[in-house]
Order: C-alpha cells, then structure tokens, then sequence
C-alpha cells in the first residue's frame, strides 16, 4: 500500500509539474512598446522572440528576430510554438493573424495611444497576461510620478520643434497633433508648429517647413544615418539651411521605437532627454 500510495504521489507531482510546464507563457512581441513593458514588469523570461522594432532589447538573450510588426509571416511564428502573440493594431497581415488565432495561439492587440490612461491599460493588459499586476501597481505610480514631475516643469520659452521622416526622393513627411512624437515634444517643453496646421502624418514641402521656422528639427535616426548626418539631410533638402534647425546645427537624431506603439517608457526618457537638450545644455 505504501508503495502504491508513493507512486501515486509521485506521478500526480510528475504531472503537476507538467502542467505548469506546459501552461507557461512563450510570447512573441510585436512591437518595442510592448516589449519594454514585458522587461518593466519582470517577465521577460516569458519571451521566446521580438519582432525587429525590438532589437535594442535582444543584446543578451539573443531571441529570434520575427520580422516587421506589420509583415509577419505565419509559418516563422508557429515553428517557435508560440502560446501568445502580443502587439498593437498595426501588426499583421489580417491572414497571419487569423492562421495563428486557428492553430490555438492567443492573438492580443493591447491599446496603444498617447495618453497617460493608454499607458496604463497597456501595462494592465500586458499584466493580465503575463501574471504581472503586483509589479504593474509599483510600474503604473512610478511613471505616473514621473508624468507629474515632468508636466510641472517650467520653461522661460518653448522652442519650436519639428518631426520629420526623411527618404531620399520624397517630400518630408511631417508630424501634427495626434502622434506620440507631438506629446513628447510638449513633456520636453516645446510646442509643434504643425500641431495647428495638420493631424497624424503628412507629406509637406521644404517651403512649407521653412514658413514654420522650426528651431529643431528631430529626425529618425535610421534617417541620419542613410543620409550621413546634418550634412547630408541639408544637401537632399537644401532649404532646412533657412531655418533655425538648419542654420543652428539643431537638427538631432532620435530612435524611432520611442515614437511608435503609443506613448510609452522609452518615449518618456526621450522628452526627458529632448528637455535637457532644450532648456539646460543650451544655458550652460
């Protein structure tokens, strides 16, 4: 009897430890703004690919790279038996997605958005998911502290600063209001001349560019780096040279991930970093 009560035992514990084996998370991120939460609220363990937006974060574990967060393919997600795929609205194609949601892979689409609200229901939905919600709680205060420290700073004068994406060949495609990159330039103490004139995205002319007379001009900096830096942006779009921007040496790089996703933790360390280049560097 005691040795069949021992073997019982043990395999309800073999099996025990199979379920939960077998009920741990393997997510795949489509999308840096998810993946930065995911590493914020400590389960990064659960992760078994990024999508490239993501690569910055792949410096030690060195996951598989899935691809752009709006060309996934099928058949590269479901080799790495994946039990979720997590991303925002922009991810895709519709015919991925739905190949996956039939093989029995959880398809989340998280909020994105430029709202404090928005970012805190990222991080609850992340959370869910991911058993994360003790850590989402001390997550949500500290960045809700640091949108408050930030929104309560003073500035003499706010500069003017404009986004530009940047491909050779095409006009400058600008950002107005209603784009992550617009919030950010306020929490850094600037104002957008285009936040009046359009909404989202919108290809304008470099006479159009020079009528607002940005003091900075932001730049991607996969953009900086194909054009070869300031010089090289000046020489494709020779008429930057009659703006502050051009003129002052205050055309900057930043990474595009901060912008993209919604508003997020990186896109905070980049106003915090655009206000030091703004207000402090400046006046010392």
């Amino acid at each position: 009897m005691k040795k069949l009560l021992f073997a019982f035992c043990l395999l309800t514990t073999s099996l025990s430890i199979m379920a939960q084996e077998q009920s741990t998370n393997r997510i795949i991120s489509a999308g840096s703004s998810i993946t930065e939460l995911l590493i914020a609220l400590g389960a990064e363990d659960q992760l078994v690919a990024l999508d490239v937006t993501s690569k910055k974060y792949n410096t030690e574990r060195q996951l598989p790279l899935v691809g752009y967060h709006r060309q996934l393919s099928a058949e590269g997600l479901i080799a790495l038996s994946p039990t979720h795929l997590i991303g925002s609205h922009e991810m895709g194609p519709e015919s991925t997605l739905t190949l996956l949601k039939n093989g029995g892979i959880d398809v989340e689409t998280v909020p994105s958005g430029d709202t404090e609200q928005d970012l805190f229901n990222r991080i609850d939905k992340i959370a869910e998911i991911t058993g994360t919600q003790n850590q989402a709680i001390a997550l949500k205060a500290s960045l809700k502290a640091k949108l408050e420290s930030m929104q309560q700073r003073k500035v003499e004068a706010a500069p003017k600063v404009l986004f530009a994406m940047l491909s050779k060949g095409r006009p400058a495609t600008i950002a107005g209001d209603n784009t992550t990159i617009d919030v950010i330039v306020n929490l850094a103490g600037g104002q957008n001349p285009a936040k009046s004139l359009m909404t989202s995205y919108k290809p304008v002319s470099q006479e159009a560019i020079v009528e607002m007379q940005p003091d900075y001009l932001l730049v991607t900096q996969r953009a900086w780096d194909a054009f070869g830096g300031k010089d090289g942006i000046l020489k494709e779009f020779p008429l930057l040279a009659a703006t502050p921007a051009g003129s002052q040496d205050q055309i900057l790089a930043v990474n595009g991930s901060a912008i993209i996703g919604g508003l997020g933790i990186e896109s905070l360390e980049l106003a915090d970093s655009l206000f030091q280049q703004f207000h402090l560097t400046n006046n010392q």
